[in-house]
């Protein structure tokens, strides 16, 4: 379900947008951010046997598929707050909103640095060369710290739900926190297993070179 949904106001014409409270589509739509940029990541590893092109083709793809999950989501918690019933809740206060700010702006300039250095500029391959290759390992420098960041934020949020709507009753373990704490520790597990794969050579590309021989 969309997370927000369009209602008309009194004068019959398309009003704001407005969230149902909680926002239960949010985390959905987090998950599907975390997702699409770990697929997009774990591509430079397992696909070695692709050509490099395709490779960055798919990379850029997930990573265009985060897009909407990250604007959907983005939106959904504004409108909770602005159109809060018992009155408008502050915005961008807490720890989690910092982080997701930060998240936020890095991924856009990874996204669009990405996309101008090492697919536009290979319209000139050869005299770029330098260039990008001096820019690979900080774009994956920056990505995986991206990446992480978005766990951590991910992270945070489920400690403010669970904070703020459980209040006391966090403290007993009933269904709802163990599905948050649970939720929290798949994120954790899938961070360390994306940063592993990331930092073992084993699964590093490394171009191939064919090497024929010829007879007399």
């Amino acid at each position: 379900m969309f997370p927000a949904q369009i209602v008309s106001n009194a004068s019959g014409r398309w009003g704001s947008y407005r969230v149902p409270l909680p926002v239960e589509d949010r985390p959905r739509w987090q998950k599907g951010e975390i997702v699409g940029t770990s697929i997009a990541i774990l591509l430079y590893r397992v696909c070695r046997c692709c050509r490099r092109i395709y490779v960055k083709l798919f990379h850029t793809i997930f990573h265009a598929l985060a897009i909407p999950c990250i604007v959907v989501g983005f939106i959904a918690v504004l409108d909770s707050h602005n159109l809060n019933p018992g009155g408008a809740i502050p915005n961008f206060y807490s720890l989690h909103s910092w982080m997701g700010l930060v998240t936020m702006g890095l991924f856009a300039l990874q996204f669009v640095v990405g996309f101008f250095s090492f697919l536009i500029l290979l319209c000139c391959e050869g005299a770029t060369a330098a260039f990008r290759a001096s820019l690979v390992p900080i774009h994956a420098t920056f990505g995986i710290t991206t990446f992480m960041l978005a766990v951590a934020t991910c992270l945070t949020g489920l400690t403010e739900k669970a904070i703020f709507g459980l209040g006391k009753k966090y403290s007993s373990l009933p269904e709802e926190a163990l599905i948050l704490n649970a939720l929290a520790m798949v994120l954790t597990a899938g961070a360390i297993v994306v940063a592993y794969i990331i930092m073992k050579d084993d699964f590093k590309y490394r171009g191939h070179i064919l090497i024929t021989a010829q007879g007399d």
